[in-house]
């Protein structure tokens, strides 16, 4: 049995299977109410700022992402990561310092059940020559198996939309987000749960490469409906923390 909505989650660190329950909890809660409850809402103003108030982002930001409709699973663990150091912008690692696994649970919950970001982040960006659009979308549909770069969609979904519990969309990211991303995880000031897939991948990654990946991705628009894919719906080709992936054959 889940508590009820008006009860608030226990303010500790959880053992991962009560995190999963506390967070099944609040999910349901969350999706069951068109605005968080009023003591929520007024602690989630600091990330209304750069995030929107629903986590749908915020016009003409060129580093900070969205946040709605992204798998729970994939907020909790990146609030956790500011928390314990495994990533290092400063404002979110300030926000974040204090707080206690069912807190991040529910904040991730809310944003979860929101609507999905529709619209592509870059709308007056110039579009790509022919022959650099030709090559990211290469590299996205069918990754680089010369360079050991699997396919984007291979991880984040055809639509790439995500996959639940923990894999986020990659459509509507702003260029200037996603390329520092990619450079953190190059320099190490962003990591995963080991093994670090997308660490392995950013390192194999050319300059070039990374910033027309990044162009194409910030031109594209999810659907109004398309949600990160159901969990089990497909299987990632690589070991991703603790999520499930294809056995490679020797």
């Amino acid at each position: 049995m889940t508590a009820p909505c008006s009860a608030p989650l226990p303010r500790r660190r959880l053992r991962p299977m009560a995190l999963r329950l506390a967070l099944a909890s609040a999910a349901v809660c969350a999706s069951a109410a068109a605005q968080p409850p009023a003591d929520l809402r007024e602690r989630l103003a600091a990330c209304a700022a750069c995030h929107g108030e629903r986590g749908e982002g915020v016009d003409g930001s060129i580093y900070y992402p969205h946040l709605a409709g992204k798998p729970a699973g994939y907020l909790v663990e990146q609030l956790q990561a500011f928390r314990d150091g495994h990533r290092h912008y400063w404002q979110m690692v300030w926000l974040a310092q204090y707080m206690d696994d069912a807190y991040i649970a529910e904040i991730a919950a809310y944003y979860a059940a929101q609507p999905p970001h529709t619209r592509a982040a870059d709308v007056t960006a110039a579009p790509l020559p022919p022959a650099v659009q030709a090559r990211a979308e290469h590299l996205v549909r069918h990754g680089d198996a010369q360079a050991g770069i699997p396919a984007c969609t291979a991880c984040h979904g055809a639509a790439l939309t995500g996959l639940e519990p923990a894999v986020p969309a990659l459509v509507g990211l702003p260029q200037d987000y996603i390329v520092s991303q990619i450079g953190s995880w190059r320099d190490g000031t962003r990591r995963s749960k080991a093994p670090d897939c997308m660490a392995g991948i950013a390192a194999k990654l050319a300059p070039a490469d990374i910033r027309i990946l990044a162009q194409w991705l910030s031109h594209q628009s999810p659907g109004a409906h398309d949600r990160p894919a159901p969990a089990g719906s497909f299987v990632p080709p690589l070991a991703c923390g603790d999520l499930p992936h294809a056995e490679v054959q020797p």
